[in-house]
């Protein structure tokens, strides 16, 4: 049986990523793509030749598939995952699960009460940096884990992330998100404090281009991080993707964690010396693709890709925000409730 999976998105994650995990896998295909946008759908045709590519919404969700990969700009998540949730379609929601937290909230209710097979698309929890990251953690080859310093920076200054009514978030939920996710895998808890700055924050209209925030786990763990859409380096794949954990016995550094060919190189130094980790690199989205058809067949859908998670993680950058428009910090953070402190517009 081949699987068919159907893609609501022709953007740049479906032309660069989606598309050719789909065409490598020998067992799952794109069956269909629905984009408004007739000249982005032409952009995929040659990836999937044998999908159908349509802007009609009836026509693409007539077509039989399997599953759905939700991948749109932050604001359409919501209304697209609540039609294939309530159609009982097993789905992936590209990240952030939600524009806003009540958005995010509303897509895991919708999944709570049909019982329907959900994901977020966190490909960096497949990529293999981050993988051999929490092994060494695990395995006590830092010893315990205290400061972590991470840096996300892209070219992101003309699109829809930009605009609030469509991202809801700018920098911070494209690509701020991507440290704090792996703070919380490496950590194994929350954030209970931060403090933060960003530009423009609390602006109606415009997201936020640049932001810098310390997330404390407890008095003694923490993660500092930037993330900019204003980083314009030559070639474009020059952006930067790392982080460097500090832990009791020893300092991890991660350089391309976060990459979205899921490669990357593991660097830690210990009482032994320095060490390179050999790292077996896998297609992240591929990896995400087996991983959903394994939960629709009845698999348990991993804790850190569940739609709760997603909500909790949305709530944490919203929290950041909120912070960085209070100018005020170290301040306590609540997730996993509806508390705010003074919300940013659009949470």
């Amino acid at each position: 049986m081949v699987y068919q999976i159907g893609i609501v998105g022709a953007g740049a994650l479906t032309r660069i990523a989606l598309a050719p995990a789909l065409a490598a896998m020998p067992d799952a295909r794109v069956a269909a793509v629905l984009d408004p946008d007739p000249l982005a759908l032409r952009s995929v045709a040659d990836l999937c030749p044998d999908a159908l590519l349509t802007t009609d919404v009836e026509r693409f969700f007539a077509t039989g598939f399997d599953a759905v990969h939700i991948a749109t700009p932050n604001h359409l998540h919501e209304p697209y995952a609540l039609r294939t949730l309530r159609a009982g379609i097993p789905t992936i929601v590209d990240k952030p699960l939600g524009h806003t937290v009540e958005s995010a909230r509303a897509i895991a209710e919708a999944a709570d009460e049909t019982g329907t097979t959900a994901l977020v698309g966190y490909m960096a929890k497949h990529n293999a940096a981050n993988i051999e990251a929490a092994r060494l953690v695990r395995t006590g080859a830092i010893g315990e884990p205290r400061a972590m310093v991470a840096a996300r920076l892209g070219w992101r200054k003309y699109d829809w992330r930009g605009r609030r009514s469509e991202g809801g978030l700018g920098c911070l939920a494209d690509l701020g998100i991507y440290p704090v996710l792996t703070a919380v895998d490496l950590f194994g808890a929350d954030p209970v404090r931060c403090q933060a700055t960003a530009y423009p924050i609390d602006d109606p209209e415009r997201t936020e281009l640049y932001a810098q925030a310390t997330l404390w786990f407890d008095d003694q763990r923490y993660l500092h991080l930037e993330t900019s859409f204003t980083f314009d380096q030559q070639p474009a794949s020059a952006e930067v993707s790392g982080y460097s954990l500090v832990g009791t016995e020893g300092i991890l550094q991660v350089n391309g964690g976060w990459a979205m060919n899921g490669g990357g190189t593991v660097d830690y130094c210990n009482g032994t010396g320095w060490h390179q980790s050999k790292l077996v690199t896998v297609d992240p989205y591929v990896s995400q693709y087996r991983t959903l058809m394994a939960c629709a067949a009845g698999a348990p859908v991993p804790p850190e890709l569940s739609l709760r998670r997603g909500v909790t993680d949305v709530e944490i950058l919203y929290a950041i925000a909120d912070v960085a428009a209070t100018a005020t910090g170290p301040v306590p953070i609540q997730v996993g409730t509806a508390a705010a402190l003074a919300p940013v517009s659009g949470r």
